[in-house]
């Protein structure tokens, strides 16, 4: 894991609950992580997976992550508060495909996460689904299929 950490984020008061995955809608990691390293962009992610499956480090699990903006999960608004945010580097135009070493990545981290915040694969969603008619990210990601590999992770590490 590569760390660059962000200025924005706050205190966490809630347990994790969910894990919400983004696109960052970036044609390169460097431009991404330039802006959310900058106290500017007002906007952060826990973890950015790159295209080549790298892992930057951005907020601290036990820090709130600014990254889901208005939002509700099963009935309860401010998804930030409870939440991890994973970016991966995307265009997020429904085109580019989420790469087999970004997956991989992605899998592996979540499948971590579930274990250490005893979440169930169920407890991974998206920015779109959870702002709908807001955010639309990540596009043409396989839910299903992602949440089904992060289950076999879990029962056969």
């Amino acid at each position: 894991m590569i760390t660059r950490l962000s200025p924005n984020h706050s205190a966490r008061r809630q347990p994790v609950r969910c894990i919400v995955l983004h696109a960052d809608a970036s044609a390169t990691e460097t431009g991404t992580l330039s802006w959310l390293t900058s106290r500017e962009s007002g906007v952060s992610y826990h973890v950015i997976v790159g295209r080549k499956g790298e892992v930057y480090r951005l907020v601290p699990d036990d820090r709130v992550a600014w990254h889901a903006g208005r939002s509700e999960w099963k009935g309860e608004p401010m998804v930030n508060a409870f939440s991890l945010g994973l970016a991966f580097s995307n265009r997020n135009d429904g085109r580019e495909p989420y790469t087999a070493e970004a997956r991989t990545a992605a899998v592996t981290l979540c499948a971590a996460w579930c274990k250490q915040y005893q979440l169930t694969p169920e407890a991974i969603t998206t920015h779109a689904l959870i702002a709908p008619g807001r955010k639309d990210d990540p596009r043409g990601f396989p839910l299903d299929t992602f949440r089904d590999a992060v289950r076999r992770a879990l029962v056969d590490p």
